[in-house]
């Protein structure tokens, strides 16, 4: 979460801030196509509020976040539809987080509650409303590799040829930066993206194998005036992918709202599920 998070709030808005030299223009009313009054117009250009989004990005600690996500896959005649919704909690350090996700899909729909802190890692079973303690070493594992994509430096330099793609608006509050776009151009920002957020342990050479088009990809972000920190997201993409001669479409949105921003000082477990949780092998 924290990688995607560092995404969305320092790298994709850390472009090259020369090729954004533009001021924010008011933001336009979708609705009715009419641009916003702003009382105070800002004076700073898109590449200095980049710069200042990624600096406030830096002194997140902890926030709460709600995303949600629709996703259809088609694959020749069968096509599958997954919905989930995510509440969140995060602390950074020491790592700790408390999610809640619903997930729909095939008619089917799943809940899942957990807690991840230093007292351990806790599921609760969506069968039976119990709750399961699980290894100390899978806490390690996600804390070590959470640890390694929060300190190790991430290229972000493959947004450079991007950043006039995107436009600047602002009302009395917020900072708007959005893209649209499709085609080769894209598709290949896409595949940089997978190769990045691959686990290490993947075959990145699988890529190589894959044949990507992005048929639609909009972006959008909302940053505040007053603290830089991005309060919110939306991506919607629309993506054709072919390995082996198997076409797969891929449709997704994502929509998230981040909150509370260094305002959670606390995780617990609560003690009822300390007592209750069965230890799992």
């Amino acid at each position: 979460m924290k990688k995607w998070t560092t995404i969305l709030t320092a790298g994709t808005l850390a472009f090259v801030l020369s090729a954004c030299g533009q001021t924010a223009e008011p933001k336009e009313d979708p609705m009715t196509g009419k641009k916003e009054e702003v009382v105070v117009k800002s004076d700073l250009t898109a590449g200095e509020v980049m710069e200042k989004a990624s600096a406030a990005a830096e002194t997140q600690q902890s926030m709460h976040s709600d995303m949600d996500i629709m996703q259809t896959l088609e694959m020749g005649d069968e096509k599958k539809e997954m919905n989930s919704t995510i509440e969140m909690d995060m602390i950074l350090e020491p790592l700790a987080i408390r999610q809640t996700m619903n997930m729909q899909a095939n008619g089917e729909e799943i809940a899942i509650e957990q807690y991840m802190t230093q007292e351990g890692f806790f599921m609760k079973n969506p069968e039976s409303g119990s709750w399961i303690k699980l290894p100390n070493e899978m806490y390690k594992e996600v804390t070590g590799q959470t640890a390694g994509m929060t300190e190790s430096p991430v290229d972000f330099t493959m947004y450079e040829e991007y950043a006039e793609d995107f436009t600047f608006e602002e009302t009395d509050d917020e900072y708007v930066l959005t893209l649209i776009g499709s085609g080769e151009k894209f598709s290949e920002l896409m595949k940089e993206m997978l190769d990045q957020n691959m686990p290490a342990e993947a075959d990145e050479a699988k890529l190589d194998n894959v044949d990507m088009k992005v048929e639609k990809i909009d972006l959008q972000f909302t940053i505040d005036k007053k603290t830089f920190f991005t309060k919110d997201f939306d991506m919607d993409m629309i993506m054709a992918m072919e390995e082996q001669g198997q076409q797969v479409k891929v449709t997704q949105n994502i929509k998230g709202t981040m909150t509370k921003i260094n305002e959670i000082d606390e995780i617990k477990v609560p003690k009822e599920i300390l007592d209750s949780a069965k230890e799992m092998d």
